[in-house]
């Protein structure tokens, strides 16, 4: 399993190689086309069976991914497999070339004037962070905060399947970041 596949124009294969051994020195895991498919292998197959096991897809925006076909395959299988998307701007693109639902992330800036080594952490960052268990300790702190300034009234407890949803979520809490706080785990 990768950490991350990595989706780019051929133009771009140094920058590709260059991410990879980055990730590699950091002890993180990419998949690459040109390193990780067996030879004589249906590539598609290899292709979308990395997409599928890797933690997340990330697309390196240039004026050539946005037009091939391959990149559109391997994000629409993303998307498909509800990936966790991490667009990274090489070169500038025609906004209106660049593929749904990329245009509506935030980016991360790997453009040749750009500071690489910094740029690098934040993507780093942003492979590490879950933001749908950011999102969901978010909502559940806000409703604890809620149900303990109303004097821990029962009406405010969660119920069916909205409380089922926040026990999964206490249960898979072991290394997750940022960790339960002791109010959520009673009102849950």
């Amino acid at each position: 399993m990768a950490d991350a596949f990595i989706s780019y124009s051929r133009k771009d294969k140094e920058f590709a190689h260059r991410l990879q051994e980055t990730l590699t020195e950091h002890q993180r895991q990419a998949w690459l086309d040109t390193k990780d498919i067996p030879p004589t292998a249906e590539w598609l197959k290899e292709i979308y069976a990395a997409i599928e096991k890797a933690d997340a897809f990330v697309f390196v925006i240039s004026p050539e991914s946005t037009r091939s076909d391959v990149c559109q395959l391997e994000l629409t299988h993303a998307v498909k497999h509800h990936k966790r998307l991490i667009p990274l701007l090489r070169r500038m693109a025609d906004p209106s070339e660049v593929p749904d639902p990329l245009p509506h992330l935030n980016w991360l800036f790997f453009r040749e004037e750009d500071d690489f080594a910094a740029e690098f952490q934040t993507f780093l960052t942003a492979l590490g962070t879950d933001l749908d268990w950011v999102k969901a300790h978010t909502r559940l702190l806000t409703r604890a905060i809620e149900w303990n300034g109303k004097g821990r009234d029962r009406s405010h407890l969660l119920r069916g399947s909205d409380l089922r949803q926040a026990e999964a979520w206490l249960a898979q809490s072991g290394n997750k970041a940022p960790p339960p706080t002791e109010m959520q785990g009673q009102f849950i």
